[in-house]
């Protein structure tokens, strides 16, 4: 027998001896994790304007509701963190819900359908107190 063998051999036991069997025996635990409301935000803005745009639309956000999924206006049916109307909920294809990566989806939806940029819905907001 080789002495690479031996060693090789020797090498197995001792890293079979230092490694808990109950490590290899059962897999880790995985916990479930959300990504922060703005990551995934910002991570979507970026994907369809680049990081520009960025800056307007956490401005805008933190206008509406402050990044408060269920943020209810008391003297409308604005709702969430795009404070969208009943209406507006439909005009954009969604659903009301208290879902906050739903509601960015849709506020994105929004802003890209009636303004095109993020930029150009905060300067509306800036002029007319709503967007």
């Amino acid at each position: 027998m080789s002495i690479q063998k031996i060693m090789g051999g020797v090498m197995l036991i001792v890293s079979l001896l230092v490694l808990p069997t109950k490590a290899i025996a059962e897999p880790p635990e995985i916990v479930p994790t959300s990504i922060n409301i703005k990551t995934y935000a910002f991570d979507v803005i970026f994907d369809i304007w680049g990081s520009s745009q960025w800056d307007s639309f956490d401005k805008l956000i933190e206008r509406e509701s402050h990044w408060k999924s269920e943020a209810q206006n008391p003297k409308s049916t604005a709702y969430g963190i795009g404070q969208f109307l009943n209406s507006t909920w439909k005009d954009v294809g969604c659903v009301k819900t208290s879902d906050k990566y739903k509601q960015i989806d849709c506020t994105i939806k929004y802003i890209q359908d009636r303004y095109g940029t993020p930029h150009k819905a905060l300067s509306f907001h800036y002029k007319n107190n709503y967007y």
